[in-house]
């Protein structure tokens, strides 16, 4: 569930750091006993590159950590081993290393479950346990590995704030925990402890502050470790719904809206959700499953903390129904339906190939968070100004399910003219409107088998035209001049 569109902040995937103490005990439990359980991993990723889609970047080698889990398995974050093409994982003390897979990763919530192929691994090492949420103050310790050490790290820290964050790794909105202890390169995927109990998982941390890190809570690692249990991840359900607070007194009552009623107004429901045909523009949301969403849009979480009304939402499973109450023309009506994946008009992808389709040196691309990235973290100020705005506030439609854009022209005399336009939407090829990627192909293709020339009016009103009998031709000498093995990308070639 939505808040309308939520600011961007600041926020990295780290992957630790700090002096290891001697073995001794926290709260009567073995460090060396904890300590074996902590694993340093070794990776070596290979990942896109969206700002040239035809090809990858080089190979980068990472270090992160994990812990030990029932089943023979290590949990980590997932963009500590995402694009992986080699994982090798250690343990505290001993100089060999281990091959490790990846048995199922979840990028929505940035878990990883992996395997060792050879299982003496496990010689000598006790699963750790899950524990509860924590609670506000409580002293936690983070474990992990320093980036260029190779012994254990534990670093002390007090919970300061539970609630619901942005993943940095997949841009979702899931309950997060922050502790006021550093969490530095090599400690991403590390276990943070209350005693000999996991509370959380070393996650993230704020750019600007040294003491600031976020740790996924257990409620997420239980859910993603059920859902895997199939072999699977199908991911954190949302209803698809944008709403906006009702704590104005004037907006409630224009709605006629009973002083002893609380609930948030649904100001979008998002085309081809879960709640797409259930919900409706206007209704007043009171309540999901029994619990009461206060004017402020917020739910308890416990006696002590209120979170955003989505964490009712992820508390469920993809094809779970759940149950909302809203006010529909001054009558209170009960709606259930089942909750189903989120949908996005401009999504983060992970470990895919990137689509692209050059025409006459025209290289068009599907707009994602991953293209965005490539001008960094503050790709908020640094990116073209039209694909911000779909990125920040746009919704999809039926007219628009992605946004399609003219991401550049590699220049050849066919597209003279024409060498400058980039990052430019396209509205429609040939008066056809371009819904997605694939009908922008399927437009193009059909204009260069049947018709003399092919127009493209893009957003800002520029039209770009070219001859079907040359730049079919073209194509073909453009991309070998410019090192492109194919004019597509594989989902796109025929």
């Amino acid at each position: 569930m939505n808040f309308i569109k939520s600011t961007i902040i600041c926020l990295v995937t780290i992957a630790t750091i700090t002096v290891a103490p001697a073995a001794s005990a926290v709260e009567g439990v073995s460090l060396e006993r904890i300590n074996k359980s902590v694993v340093k991993i070794f990776t070596v990723s290979k990942r896109s590159s969206y700002y040239m889609p035809w090809q990858r970047k080089p190979q980068v080698a990472a270090i992160g950590s994990g812990l030990i889990i029932d089943g023979g398995r290590i949990l980590t974050n997932a963009h500590v081993v995402s694009d992986n093409v080699f994982i090798e994982v250690k343990k505290a003390n001993d100089p060999k290393k281990y091959i490790a897979v990846v048995q199922s990763i979840g990028h929505q919530c940035d878990l990883a479950a992996l395997v060792v192929k050879d299982k003496s691994f496990f010689d000598d090492t006790e699963p750790l346990a899950l524990g509860d949420l924590p609670s506000l103050r409580d002293s936690v310790s983070a474990y992990g590995f320093p980036k260029g050490g190779n012994e254990v790290s534990i670093t002390q820290g007090v919970v300061s704030r539970i609630e619901q964050m942005k993943y940095s790794h997949s841009g979702f909105e899931l309950l997060g925990v922050q502790i006021d202890a550093a969490i530095n390169p090599g400690n991403s995927g590390g276990p943070v402890l209350i005693g000999s109990k996991v509370v959380g998982i070393a996650m993230q941390a704020l750019r600007s502050s040294d003491n600031i890190g976020y740790i996924i809570p257990t409620p997420i690692i239980r859910h993603f470790l059920n859902d895997i249990e199939d072999g699977e991840f199908t991911g954190f359900p949302d209803e698809g719904i944008i709403f906006q607070t009702s704590e104005n007194k004037s907006l409630r009552h224009y709605f006629n809206i009973d002083d002893d009623r609380t609930g948030v107004l649904v100001s979008e429901v998002i085309y081809g959700s879960a709640g797409d045909g259930h919900i409706k523009r206007g209704d007043f949301l009171t309540s999901i499953d029994g619990v009461d969403i206060a004017n402020d849009g917020s739910v308890p979480l416990n006696k002590h903390i209120r979170v955003s009304v989505g964490y009712l939402v992820q508390k469920h499973y993809i094809g779970e129904e759940m149950e909302m109450e809203v006010i529909r023309n001054e009558k209170l009506v009960k709606i259930k339906f089942p909750l189903a994946k989120s949908v996005s008009l401009v999504p983060m992808e992970h470990e895919k190939e990137p689509a692209y389709f050059i025409y006459g040196g025209l290289v068009f691309m599907p707009l994602t968070f991953n293209y965005l990235r490539e001008w960094g973290g503050k790709w908020s100020l640094k990116a073209p100004i039209p694909l911000i705005h779909a990125a920040k506030y746009g919704y999809p439609s039926a007219e628009r399910r992605e946004v399609v854009f003219l991401k550049s022209v590699l220049a050849d005399e066919i597209n003279i003219g024409y060498h400058d336009v980039r990052s430019q939407i396209v509205s429609t090829v040939n008066n056809v409107p371009i819904a997605d990627m694939t009908r922008l192909v399927s437009a193009v293709r059909n204009s260069a088998k049947n018709d003399e020339f092919t127009k493209i009016e893009l957003e800002n009103g520029l039209i770009v035209v070219l001859e079907n009998r040359t730049a079919k031709k073209a194509t073909k000498s453009i991309i070998a001049r410019y090192g492109i093995k194919s004019d597509t990308s594989p989902n796109f070639r025929q």
